[in-house]
This record gives C-alpha cells, structure tokens and sequence, in this order.
C-alpha cells in the first residue's frame, strides 16, 4: 500500500467548514461516491445511506473506532448490516410432529386423571400420569429448543472494517487518511474525518483535485486498501450477531 504522485493541480482550504465543499459534491454525486474515514458519525452514515437509496455505488472503508458501534447514539450501522434469516424446513417439520405428540399427551394426562376419578383407582392413576407427564414435559422441552431459524449477514454496500492496533495485536497499522472519491473525478485528501464536527466545526486542512491523473493513481490506491490490504478486520458475520438477535424457533 502507498502511492506517490507529484505535480497535481488542486485546490487548496484550511480553516472551519473545511468539509462544505465535499459535502456539496457527495449530494450531487451522480454515479458513486467512495470514503476512507478512520472516523465515522450517525449523521454521515445517514447521508451514505441516502446515496446508496439513490442507487449509486458506495463503498466504505473505515475503522472499529466508528462512533455509531461504541457509542450511545441510535445505530445506523444496523442499517448498513442486514440480517438474513433462512428458514429450516427439516427442523419447522419435527417440530411441528413433536407439537402434535405433546398435544396428544395432555389429551392422555386429562384423560387418566378422568378414569382415576371415575374408576376410583388411585395406584393406577398415580403410576401412570407421572410417567407421561415426564414424556410431556420431554417434548415441550425439545420444541422450546429446536433451532428451526439460521441467521446470516450481508452489507446494504461494500464497506471494510479495519481493526485498529489498539484493539488487535495482529494490526501494526491504523488507516488514519482520509480520502474522498466522487464519480471517479473529483478526490479530497486531508485531514477531516467523516463526522459531523470534522466537516463543520474543526479547524482542517484539505485539498480538493479533479486532476485525471491523480484520480487514476488515487483510484488504484483505494481499490488496493480495500481489496489487498490484509490487514485484520471485522468479521461481518460476529458483528452482525453482536447488533442483532438471534431466536431460534
């Protein structure tokens, strides 16, 4: 990973707000939009959210500092990962087989308990009904227990999770540019973050360039860190199972 690139024409802004004019160009994004942010905020999930409604090609790449997952905002990252449920239709059957013998029991415990009364035999009465109460209770146990629903994760857009060295002793590197690509023709480098006081409020530095032959060499970058990094990352399954619930039946 790296690149080297000199002689490119851009523009240049430091100061507050540094992030309007990117801003401004991601809503009027007519084909994709991608962003390498260390730091993410619900506000500008939300906005990539909007992007991918309007079905343009989004994709993400970012770290497991994001706000929305460690924070007490609402989370919008549950919107990015959609859980899946499959049905087992083996398992809906013998369940619904065992629901049936279970009813079938209570039927025989109300009956024996019936003809103890009538017939007056109590030993007959007392030998029996435990015995199928034990089988009912048996089958009420395996119906509350069997698994009939599997559960898996997909993302509503390709985005990567990278873990930071804080959090993995395997990462010796933190993705800590930020980089902005809009329609493959227009890329931001700098220092904002995609959050919503990185944007607005902080004082940053960034530079804005639609020069072709930088776009080309900072496509290829982003296309090799999001694709060949191997660095560690979030698994997309275990963290859809730390967000969702899961029911079995």
């Amino acid at each position: 990973m790296g690149m080297y690139f000199n002689g490119a024409n851009c523009d240049i802004y430091i100061g507050k707000g540094a992030g309007k004019k990117l801003l401004d160009d991601i809503e009027n994004a007519k084909k994709s939009v991608k962003v390498v942010s260390p730091y993410l905020s619900p506000f500008l999930i939300k906005e990539l959210i909007k992007l991918r409604k309007r079905n343009l090609e989004v994709e993400l790449i970012t770290t497991d500092n994001i706000e929305d997952f460690y924070g007490s905002y609402e989370k919008n990252i549950l919107k990015l990962i959609i859980q899946n449920v499959e049905t087992d239709e083996v398992a809906v059957e013998k369940r619904e087989k065992w629901k049936d013998i279970s009813k079938i029991l209570a039927i025989v415990v109300v009956g024996l308990l019936g003809l103890t009364y009538f017939v007056g035999d109590f030993k007959l009465g007392f030998s029996l009904i435990p015995m199928v109460i034990l089988f009912l209770v048996y089958f009420r146990l395996k119906i509350k227990n069997k698994r009939i629903y599997n559960y898996w994760y997909s993302q509503l857009f390709p985005f990567k999770v990278y873990m930071s060295p804080d959090t993995n002793e395997l990462s010796d590197t933190f993705i800590h540019g930020k980089i902005y690509l809009i329609d493959n023709q227009i890329a931001y480098l700098g220092s904002l973050n995609f959050t919503e006081s990185g944007t607005k409020h902080n004082y940053e530095t960034r530079i804005r360039t639609v020069d072709k032959n930088a776009i080309i060499e900072i496509n290829k970058e982003m296309n090799q860190l999001f694709n060949h990094s191997h660095l560690p990352e979030k698994d997309i399954q275990m963290w859809g199972k730390q967000l969702y619930s899961e029911p079995i039946n």
